[in-house]
């Protein structure tokens, strides 16, 4: 029998707003059934990311305690929390399982569910543990990349004595120089890895079923489709024009500019001079896409380098490995820029993955030959009505609310 989230009386959600620590304990202990059935349902067979998942669903309740007023707000975050945080565990679980099987690795599962008393200890953890001052930690991170970037010039600096023939010095001029060019881009690329995960870079996210856009220092433009991280480095636009992209984006570049415009897809970067270009990567799908919208682009992958011309498109496998894409794979993969989904040959499993990503329409199939099914569908991003219209007819499925929830069922 599925659990329920039981009402908590006004008194302890008092307690919590005042941060009483005891209330959150008690909300927590008196839910946990609810609160594992509901962990387990949204990881839907990462069964062993269900500890952490809950750690910090609970951890977020705590911040943000002083804003809730009832019972149903309370339930209502924890679901919320649950649907967005297990969406990225299980993107991440995807990569991780496609390791194990090409290195023949077996996880065993756990080997049974974590108790109350095991999932509390680790929150207690979580609660106490020391906070650090924002400004100061980014002050020290910025204080040892200072140390490092000055004890590095001061070692690449120091002088060798003037022992050798003049053959061997000129010689050994030649090496330098090519040392310091190939230093001083590996350089580079370390110091943008540092402006990436500082503390300062800028962050755009968007959610499942949200479009964005958001205009850059440089006042180049991007769009971002949903589920969708932009991480910018600071003072973009002066000596960098570098981000980075988990999801989906499309750009519209300045030209002009003495750098040169880097989109970061993974280990991929894409470079433009100016025009404009649209980036897909998201952790559970095998390949990576790119296209050049109006201008050309340079991608550089794994020490190779490569020119996408004007109105052609690639796509990149988890590898490394670049091929051409057919104008047809670049349109469905890239179709959210025009306004629609399209799915071409996918399971109607697959397609309701879909339906949340690009909707946000959760909605569950528990018949698994029903899951199974192959299905193809062009739908407007507008229109949930159609979506659901176009999945019931290609599936044979009827859409349905059960519990107040939004559920397929297979047409009898």
């Amino acid at each position: 029998m599925s659990a329920t989230f039981a009402p908590i009386d006004q008194a302890t959600i008092s307690a919590l707003n005042a941060g009483g620590e005891r209330a959150l304990e008690q909300i927590f202990r008196e839910h946990y059934d609810w609160i594992l059935e509901r962990a387990y349902e949204r990881l839907k067979g990462e069964n062993a990311a269900a500890p952490k998942l809950i750690v910090n669903t609970v951890r977020e309740l705590w911040e943000e305690r002083d804003g809730f007023h009832s019972s149903a707000e309370i339930e209502a975050f924890c679901n919320e929390e649950f649907r967005h945080r297990s969406r990225a565990i299980r993107a991440r679980m995807t990569a991780v399982h496609r390791f194990e099987k090409a290195e023949g690795v077996h996880v065993a599962p756990p080997a049974s569910p974590p108790t109350a008393d095991q999932v509390w200890n680790e929150i207690a953890t979580e609660l106490h543990r020391p906070v650090v001052d924002p400004v100061t930690a980014a002050k020290r991170r910025r204080e040892n990349r200072s140390h490092d970037v000055a004890e590095h010039i001061q070692t690449v600096t120091q002088r060798a004595a003037w022992k050798t023939p003049v053959i061997v010095a000129v010689v050994a001029t030649v090496v330098a120089l090519a040392t310091a060019q190939w230093f001083g881009q590996k350089s580079r690329a370390d110091v943008i890895n540092q402006m990436l995960g500082a503390a300062e870079a800028r962050q755009v996210n968007t959610r499942a079923g949200q479009l964005g856009s958001t205009t850059l220092a440089d006042n180049s433009t991007v769009q971002l489709g949903p589920e969708t991280r932009l991480v910018i480095v600071d003072r973009f636009g002066s000596n960098y024009r570098t981000l980075s992209v988990a999801g989906t984006a499309s750009f519209s570049v300045i030209a002009g500019n003495a750098n040169a415009f880097e989109a970061r897809i993974g280990d991929a970067s894409v470079f433009s001079d100016g025009g404009a270009f649209t980036v897909r990567d998201y952790a559970d799908e095998m390949l990576r896409t790119v296209r050049a919208d109006s201008g050309e682009l340079r991608l550089e992958v794994g020490g190779a380098s490569r020119t996408i011309a004007q109105g052609t498109a690639v796509t990149i496998d988890r590898s490394g490995a670049i091929a051409d894409a057919d104008a047809a794979t670049a349109e469905r993969e890239l179709a959210w820029t025009a306004g629609r989904l399209v799915l071409r040959d996918v399971s109607a499993g697959d397609a309701m993955q879909s339906l949340w990503r690009w909707y946000g329409m959760d909605v569950s199939l528990t018949d698994s030959t029903a899951a199974a099914r192959t299905v193809s569908l062009d739908v407007p991003l507008d229109s949930r009505q159609a979506a659901i219209a176009a999945l019931e007819g290609a599936a044979s499925l009827r859409f349905v609310y059960v519990d107040g929830k939004m559920t397929f069922q297979p047409r009898r």
